[in-house]
Order: C-alpha cells, then sequence, then structure tokens
C-alpha cells in the first residue's frame, strides 16, 4: 500500500471544500429563517 501525496492533497481539498460549502448554505439559511422570522413579529 503506498501513498500518493498529490491524491491525498486533492481528496483532503475536496473534503475542505464540501465542508465549507456546507456550512456556508447553512448559515445563509439561518440568517434567512431569522429575517422571516423577525418580519412577521414585527
Amino acid at each position: 500500500m503506498c501513498f500518493h501525496p498529490m491524491g491525498e492533497a486533492v481528496f483532503w481539498l475536496k473534503s475542505l471544500y464540501q465542508l465549507g460549502f456546507v456550512c456556508f448554505f447553512d448559515f445563509y439559511f439561518w440568517i434567512r429563517v431569522y429575517i422571516f422570522v423577525l418580519s412577521v413579529t414585527t
């Protein structure tokens, strides 16, 4: 079993990219919910 640093780096970059995208989407979603709730209650 041999390790390829390049493949490993690409794998980690893709994982980080997906994680960042999910976090951003989640953050955006909750901002929308928060604004919606504020507009309804006021």
